[in-house]
């Protein structure tokens, strides 16, 4: 049975630890890990802390929430392994019995410390990534969803850690500990690898999220940005040819340079999120830019033809090219240049270009 207990505890540690790390490049996990790394420290040294707070009336109150873990798994053990890996599907029978719902508000002081760094975060990040065209009211919609995200990510990945670390250190079980810690450490190096040298780099999921609501919170500005990074492009042939693959693909200094335009408006993130394709490949008459915001969701996308006309009906794109994910082997973006200047949004007293819905092309601009 022990054996089979620590099996099951290795098949997680080397495999979940390398999920986690996937799904960082698209959510941003920093809470979940602090709170795994808080964990940790609490339960590795809870021998020495209880000793040393007998002696000390403040360090008693300061590690009052770290005695209270070590407190109450000496007189109620940890359960069987499974039951944490199912933590989340089993929060009705947890919340039904007294002892189970006491362990799961003991997890909620542990994750106070990754609430503050998430508050600290979101707050940074409203700043400096959605303002000034998304509001306060968009941001936190977003945020809400994130949150519930990295909740969930807390049981699935927390849980069975701390308990883990609590059964074999009460155990007596160190080197079996440490043979977990060194499979979570070789989990971890695996994907990090992976993802620096077998992919590009990631296009997270807030980041289409902004791209889009920007989108659709200043239409016109936006249409004015897209159009001009594929005329841009358009504008040196000779560069268009030598950045253009044999499917299509507009990639290296073209792609840099209409960059470099949507980041007059768009974040650079955001900018980076856009893909360029040329049709035909061997001798380019339409240029596409288009943001991939998901499976079955329609993209952002604006074409323009050699003669700079603009497309405005899908049915003119090439089949199949809609709707493409990006490039997995796409480069990362170059080292970050100087902030492009903001465009203006729209005034209220200027005439107004007729909006048309967002993901989609926006009426042509009058010659």
């Amino acid at each position: 049975m022990r054996v089979l207990d620590f099996v099951l505890r290795l098949a997680f540690f080397l495999v979940v630890p390398f999920l986690a790390t996937f799904v960082s490049a698209f959510f941003p996990m920093t809470a979940v890990l602090v709170n795994i790394a808080l964990t940790l420290v609490v339960f590795a040294t809870a021998e020495i802390l209880r000793e040393r707070a007998g002696r000390s009336w403040i360090l008693g109150r300061l590690l009052k929430r770290q005695l209270a873990f070590e407190a109450h798994y000496r007189e109620n053990p940890p359960l069987p392994f499974l039951f944490y890996v199912f933590y989340p599907l089993l929060l009705p029978y947890v919340l039904s019995r007294p002892v189970t719902r006491r362990e799961l508000m003991l997890y909620r002081g542990i994750t106070g410390g990754g609430l503050v760094v998430l508050l600290i975060g979101a707050g940074i990040n409203f700043y400096k990534n959605w303002l000034p065209e998304l509001p306060f009211s968009v941001f936190i919609v977003d945020w809400i969803k994130l949150f519930a995200i990295q909740t969930l990510c807390i049981l699935l990945f927390l849980l069975p850690v701390a308990t883990t670390v609590v059964t074999l250190h009460r155990q007596r079980r160190r080197f079996e500990l440490w043979a977990l810690f060194g499979a979570a450490a070789v989990s971890v190096t695996l994907a990090v690898v992976r993802l620096e040298l077998k992919r590009g780099h990631i296009v997270s999921w807030v980041t289409t999220q902004r791209v889009s609501l920007r989108t659709q919170a200043a239409p016109e500005v936006a249409h004015r940005a897209q159009l001009q990074a594929l005329r841009t492009v358009w504008s040196n042939p000779q560069q268009l040819k030598e950045s253009t693959d044999k499917d299509g693909w507009v990639e290296g200094d073209a792609l840099d340079r209409a960059e470099e335009v949507l980041e007059a408006f768009y974040k650079p993130d955001e900018a980076y999120a856009f893909s360029l394709h040329a049709q035909p490949a061997n001798a380019p008459e339409l240029l596409i830019l288009q943001c991939h915001l998901g499976k079955g969701v329609p993209p952002i996308w604006r074409a323009v033809r050699k003669n700079g006309e603009e497309v405005l009906s899908p049915t003119d794109i090439p089949a199949g090219v809609l709707g493409l994910p990006r490039r997995t082997t796409r480069k990362a973006p170059v080292t970050p240049r100087a902030p492009a200047p903001r465009a203006p949004a729209p005034s209220a007293t200027a005439p107004r270009a007729p909006a048309s819905s967002m993901p989609g092309p926006s009426a042509p601009t009058k010659k």
